[in-house]
């Protein structure tokens, strides 16, 4: 018999993908962008991640015994959902790559300073890769003890720099308006939203006591966006308006300042050891998509070459820590884009399906009830 997933770890699998975003990407992106008020783009950025959660929603209690690939194939026909299928996985490709250098590029900044980016990039990869092959049922199992960790860790961390928040480091209010914080929310949108797509790959059906999956998931959600609120308004007041810019791993640095009943020092090596394995969690379900794409059946052979694609293409498209940086502020935000369209086109294909199969199966029951 095999083992179902349960609500708590694919709704953990869930946390972990929103959560990756917090300690580099996301914030790097939005603090370019807004300033001091980030922490604005963050709350604009969860009401506008209201729609794709929708979308995911409605899609993953779509024809719930099958992964999203073969519910295209369903909605659009073969060859059509095969283009759709194909056409998700450059982009597919686009965030495993950019999460696999950002989490490199973190490790050799903050620790191993003196190791080669390539072999932290090949060590992060076969990680990911041996957590893929394991399948979803260990992928999912595995965020359920990060996110319990993540959570306490994250309640302890609050705790212990509570006295240094400054919230008249917040002020002006938005000083500059609103419109550089709304695009910078819908920018965040994208960055943390992106990742959640993947879960779609694993069928509803799958998961035991399915019918409060969505209750789950909702709930999820709010807590995602209260910690991640929570980490851009004290990361804003601590660091200030100037120092707030000057750092690309700004969460980091806040949480290095944190010292509980002056003898619990260092936690910000706990938190980032566990935003490392979220990022892991990211790049493993990023690989387990793509081949689910290509292959409709685990491979690990096809698990391995997009590894291998995924190392190189890292290591070469940046060549340095500042041509990264320009990338995450000018280009991965564009490069996002397509993948809630796509996901738009799909839930309009379904909901458009289903209403003509509902139409179709009514008027069978017409013809039956009038003979």
């Amino acid at each position: 018999m095999k083992i179902k997933i349960t609500n708590i770890e694919i709704s953990s699998t869930m946390f972990l993908l929103f959560f990756s975003c917090t300690l580099g990407l996301a914030p790097f992106i939005s603090i370019k962008i807004s300033g001091i008020d980030s922490y604005f783009s963050v709350l604009f950025g969860s009401i506008l991640g209201l729609l794709p959660l929708c979308i995911i929603l409605y899609l993953f209690n779509y024809q719930i015994d099958k992964p999203i690939n073969e519910k295209n194939k369903i909605i659009f026909g073969k060859t059509v959902g095969t283009i759709i299928n194909y056409l998700t996985i450059p982009f597919l490709f686009i965030l495993g790559i950019t999460y696999l250098f950002n989490l490199g590029n973190f490790v050799i900044s903050q620790y191993l300073t003196n190791t080669p980016l390539l072999i932290i990039i090949i060590v992060i990869s076969l990680t990911s890769l041996f957590i893929a092959n394991k399948g979803i049922k260990v992928i999912t199992k595995t965020s359920s003890i990060y996110s319990i960790i993540i959570i306490i860790v994250f309640l302890i961390a609050v705790l212990g720099i509570s006295k240094e928040i400054k919230l008249d480091s917040l002020k002006p209010i938005l000083e500059f308006g609103l419109k550089k914080p709304l695009i910078a929310g819908l920018v965040n949108t994208l960055s943390f939203t992106s990742p959640i797509y993947t879960i779609l790959f694993i069928p509803k059906k799958e998961i035991e006591n399915n019918t409060k999956t969505k209750k789950y998931f909702i709930i999820t959600y709010l807590i995602s966006m209260i910690i991640i609120f929570t980490i851009a308004i004290v990361t804003s007041s601590i660091l200030g308006k100037y120092l707030l810019q000057t750092y690309q791993y700004p969460v980091y640095i806040t949480l290095k300042r944190i010292s509980l009943f002056n003898f619990i020092d260092r936690i910000e090596n706990f938190l980032s050891f566990q935003w490392i394995l979220s990022g892991i969690t990211v790049i493993a379900m990023t690989i387990y998509s793509v081949s689910k794409n290509i292959k409709n059946k685990e491979s690990k052979l096809i698990n391995f070459i997009i590894t291998i694609l995924m190392i190189i293409l890292s290591y070469l498209l940046f060549k340095n820590n500042t041509s990264f940086n320009e990338y995450l502020y000018t280009i991965y935000p564009y490069l996002l884009l397509p993948i809630p369209i796509i996901y738009v086109i799909i839930f309009i294909g379904a909901v458009i399906k289903k209403n003509i199969n509902n139409s179709i199966i009514l008027k069978i029951k017409h013809i039956i009830l009038l003979q």
